[in-house]
């Protein structure tokens, strides 16, 4: 038991150092900070929280009179929702999980010979509709990316021609297809709804939490305070937007043949394991029932998940 509990802990220590390194989790600076700190003149001052316009309820899942999920986390899956453009609160979500990890569990035990390892589905239910947001998000974060150039385009074409911002803005909703006219429409019903120009564009900054959007919003935000031509500001942003897409086609290019090195080495084990399992099935069979084959059997988990990582942090160059 004790040698156990030395592997985990040293996996989980070895896993979070590596996140720590490779800058996982940092959270960027947004458009709204940015414009704050520019009128305060100071780098280092603190900037001032820019009030959003939220519509969904933001309050703690509980559970017959018990807190089972914080505000906290409520916050932070009400983001990620908005973001994967789900209409989902976060108390439904967080049932969609357990209900997944629940069928995962009753699978398991109805078709696992060891019924110790159909526990395992409930925490990889929960896991796994996690990451299956992440994914929406990105995906979703790609095709808005991908429809910014364009609807820049239209905006400066719009400014030219004598429309204000909110006018570009609506005329090009109409025009551009989901989901981009989605945010689009939410930013005017913001502005509809009494917010500025400044905390509908923030909003929309923190809804998509897109580097490009960053970009495109910081430079409206700064020229609304200190004047210009927005139209020809809006062209340049665009063309810095083109080339940086073409250097991430570069670069995905030069990179495709290490992300399948590491695909390839990655699921080697997991081939082989399975190989093993049909050829041997008494000899496997001792990773799974001995001591310390499941000791063994995690900490090479443990160490796959940790090069998995590590490969995909070095191959993800970002631009």
């Amino acid at each position: 038991m004790l040698l156990l509990l030395t592997v985990l802990s040293t996996g989980v220590f070895a896993f979070a150092a590596v996140l720590w390194m490779t800058g996982f989790g940092a959270v960027p600076v947004l458009a709204g900070e940015r414009l704050a700190r520019i009128k305060g003149g100071e780098a280092g001052s603190q900037p001032q929280a820019t009030a959003g316009v939220g519509l969904r309820r933001r309050a703690a899942v509980r559970l017959a009179g018990f807190n089972l999920v914080s505000v906290n986390i409520v916050q932070k899956w009400t983001q990620q929702l908005d973001r994967a453009g789900l209409t989902l609160t976060p108390k439904e979500y967080f049932i969609l999980r357990c209900a997944v990890g629940a069928a995962l569990t009753a699978l398991g035990f109805a078709l696992s010979p060891i019924p110790q390892l159909a526990l395992l589905g409930l925490p990889l239910g929960y896991l796994a509709v996690g990451l299956w947001l992440k994914r929406r998000i990105s995906s979703r974060r790609h095709r808005l990316e991908a429809q910014m150039i364009e609807l820049l385009q239209m905006l400066s074409s719009g400014l030219r021609a004598g429309f204000g911002l909110l006018q570009a803005l609506e005329g090009a909703s109409d025009q551009v297809p989901a989901p981009l006219s989605v945010e689009i429409r939410r930013t005017l019903r913001d502005t509809a709804m009494g917010a500025s120009v400044e905390q509908a564009l923030t909003n929309l900054n923190e809804r998509v939490g897109s580097s490009d959007f960053d970009i495109v919003i910081t430079a409206i935000l700064i020229q609304r305070n200190v004047g210009g031509n927005l139209a020809e500001i809006l062209d340049n942003v665009a063309h810095t937007m083109r080339e940086r897409e073409r250097i991430r086609g570069e670069i995905r290019t030069l990179t495709s043949q290490q992300r399948l090195t590491g695909y390839v080495i990655g699921f080697i084990p997991f081939g082989l394991g399975a190989a093993f399992m049909l050829i041997n099935p008494d000899f496997t069979k001792l990773l799974f029932t001995d001591s310390l084959g499941r000791m063994m059997l995690m900490g090479a988990l443990i160490m796959e998940g940790m090069g998995f990582f590590v490969i995909n942090r070095i191959v993800n160059i970002e631009v």
